[in-house]
């Protein structure tokens, strides 16, 4: 087939979805912007709607306000690049200590492309509250249908992240279930899934948990640190940069 001057093969492709007719301009912008082939943001819009019409969705389970950044902020920014919503569901802002993270918590949101709620749970309660957060999450997987949920490793010594973990497998079970790394909880993690970043996913990264000002002092908390854990998953993957993560349960029917 020869293609016109004015016909370009990536246009054609565009093309056969309406949903996607009016983007062609605002594509070649981010293409430009990430400095990408237009033609893979355009292969990547029309399969993320191929299947059902309807966008994708992921939920980050974030027992803290800055845990879901920590733990896969990167691949945040990429499913939201791709096409896909993802919510962040907070358990407890701790205001008791840190009354501004819930504004923090928003700009971040903001800057990663998600919505976010947060609940008002009691940090470091989390055990005593246990039927009450298996209710919480079993009335929002009722009300709201995901393909995709983040959550802590099964191997994190939190009190908080392991109880959000084990809720999570009783309440999610008709989607995939991955649980991402905080190595300062994790004194060992078997990680068997992993996610390839590109540097725009790092940054944007580093750029939301730089929203999180009260949380500077811990001495986790440095881009420098951010950065070598995700090198380090991204050799293992024989990619730049990577997040890694638990496989808790797959979900294969979707991916056949």
């Amino acid at each position: 087939m020869v293609w016109k001057k004015e016909n370009k093969p990536e246009q054609f492709l565009l093309s056969i979805t309406n949903s996607h007719r009016e983007k062609w301009a605002s594509l070649k912008e981010l293409a430009a912007e990430q400095r990408r082939p237009v033609s893979e943001l355009v292969r990547e819009a029309v399969s993320e709607k191929v299947d059902s019409g309807q966008p994708r969705r992921a939920l980050v389970l974030s027992p803290h306000t800055d845990d879901a950044e920590l733990g896969c902020g990167g691949t945040i920014a990429k499913l939201v690049e791709r096409g896909w919503l993802v919510h962040i569901l907070c358990f407890s802002a701790v205001a008791e200590r840190y009354p501004g993270l819930v504004d923090e918590a928003a700009r971040s949101s903001g800057i990663l492309g998600t919505t976010h709620e947060i609940l008002d749970f009691y940090t470091r309660h989390f055990p005593r509250d246990r039927q009450e957060i298996l209710q919480s999450l079993c009335d929002h997987s009722r009300q709201n249908q995901y393909e995709l949920i983040f959550t802590p490793a099964t191997t994190d010594i939190h009190q908080d992240h392991g109880v959000v973990t084990a809720e999570a497998l009783r309440a999610f079970r008709d989607c995939t279930l991955l649980g991402y790394e905080l190595p300062w909880n994790n004194l060992e993690i078997k990680l068997n899934c992993f996610v390839s970043l590109d540097e725009r996913h790092v940054r944007k990264k580093i750029e939301a948990l730089e929203c999180y000002v009260s949380q500077k002092h811990n001495p986790y908390f440095d881009a420098k640190f951010f950065r070598s854990v995700v090198r380090m998953r991204g050799i293992r993957l024989a990619a730049a940069y990577a997040e890694g993560f638990e496989t808790l349960k797959v979900r294969l029917d979707g991916m056949l």
